[in-house]
């Protein structure tokens, strides 16, 4: 196995089937791929959705609200030497896989994500599509909307996603940044702007920077997680 994708879901059945399907549609078909969803107890048909189309499906009600852990679940499992991180409402770009495979090949890299993007027009979007690349330009630490990827070594050596409830991709980052170098690949993906959208735009960007801005400085951001995704889960 090449690449294992890895989905953590939570009602999703709005979305999870389009980003099957555009995963299937934007491979290259030269490497081998095995998509594998870790559900945190749905109560709509998300599992009923994708049952038959999936290598390999866990359904496991005490990782609500726990991200991490689904992750690392997901791992558990994986038979791929690279390892891809996938929001369940997020589109892969065009060979999305090769990209991956030429990226983990160069000398000292150890992981990565894509350049993010709305799938939604408009220049409010387009505004915080740029604000967020000059984030991570600058802090080299990617969100989870950004399809991150590393490789399957890299994940044991760094014991996989930290015990954090929330911002546990740039958790995720930093201990990646400690042992080798992340890289960007410049073709976006498109993430969905449903936060944005059902709980208004500036308060979202707002509390998404308060959070950013506290956890640069080293301090806790526990304390905003149940808050995070008792919204994050009813965004739909």
């Amino acid at each position: 196995m090449d690449i294992s994708i890895i989905i953590p879901t939570l009602n999703e059945a709005n979305y999870i089937s389009k980003t099957i399907d555009r995963l299937h549609a934007n491979k290259s078909g030269k490497l081998e791929l095995e998509v594998i969803v870790v559900d945190a107890g749905s109560r709509d048909e998300t599992v009923n959705t994708i049952k038959e189309r999936t290598n390999q499906l866990v359904v496991d009600s005490t990782l609500a609200g726990t991200k991490y852990k689904s992750l690392n679940r997901g791992v558990e499992l994986a038979k791929g030497e690279m390892l891809l991180f996938l929001d369940a409402d997020t589109f892969l770009p065009h060979h999305f896989d090769l990209q991956i495979k030429e990226a983990l090949s160069q000398i000292d890299v150890v992981g990565g994500a894509f350049e993010f993007g709305f799938n939604r027009e408009g220049v409010v979007y387009r505004i915080i599509e740029w604000i967020n690349r000059i984030r991570y330009r600058i802090d080299n630490r990617y969100f989870g909307d950004q399809a991150i990827f590393c490789k399957r070594e890299t994940f044991d050596l760094v014991d996989g996603y930290p015990q954090e409830p929330i911002m546990e991709a740039a958790y995720f980052c930093k201990a990646l940044r400690a042992i080798g170098k992340l890289v960007l690949i410049k073709s976006p993906i498109l993430t969905s702007a449903r936060r944005f959208e059902q709980g208004h735009v500036l308060k979202v960007l707002l509390k998404d920077t308060w959070i950013w801005i506290q956890f640069t400085l080293g301090l806790s951001v526990k304390r905003y997680a149940l808050a995070y995704w008792q919204e994050n889960q009813s965004s739909e």
